[in-house]
């Protein structure tokens, strides 16, 4: 008889424990759905703060002095370049870049997606903003003209990836 008693409570202690453990594991997925989908949504809100800050260029009007701010607050911002084409040089120039990569402007109007293999190096890289703001660079003493007149208007143009990442900025005087 005493067998009998000891070998109810092994198994109702085993029955207990697996029950324990199912509702364990099922407590743990269901969280784990919730957290999944609200680490989804911290990432979507994050994304979406990142690129706000370039709502104030994405196809407005803006001054020169906004271009040349832009030219030093982008600067150190990797995989990101900055293209100025001003009434004096329509072909345009790319500001200073730390990272180097200068991005071609999509031709495409439908589908404006900035190609990340198409980079260019070359002159007309890396101009710095202490160079867009010298007035006495002009076609006179060098081949091309990079000053950027701070009161002139320009259109910004933000042109993304395929992954709606902001890679290049286009500013073209008015």
């Amino acid at each position: 008889m005493e067998n009998i008693s000891t070998g109810l409570k092994w198994v109702i202690g085993i029955i207990v424990t697996i029950l324990i453990i199912a509702a364990g594991v099922s407590i743990y997925l269901v969280i784990n759905n919730y957290f999944i989908r609200a680490q989804e949504q911290t990432l979507a809100q994050t994304q979406m703060i990142n690129q706000a800050e370039f709502n104030s260029y994405d196809n407005k009007d803006v001054s020169g002095q906004d271009v040349i701010s832009a030219v030093m607050r982008y600067k150190g911002r990797p995989q990101f370049a900055i293209k100025i084409k001003t009434g004096e040089n329509i072909v345009g120039f790319y500001a200073e870049n730390t990272y180097g990569k200068f991005y071609i402007e999509p031709t495409d109007t439908y589908n404006p997606v900035v190609n990340l293999q198409n980079t260019l190096s070359g002159t007309e890289t890396n101009i710095s903003s202490s160079e867009m703001l010298d007035q006495t660079r002009t076609p006179r003493y060098s081949s091309t003209n990079h000053l950027v007149n701070t009161l002139a208007t320009f259109k910004a143009q933000v042109y993304r990836d395929s992954n709606e990442e902001v890679r290049l900025i286009v500013f073209t005087q008015q």
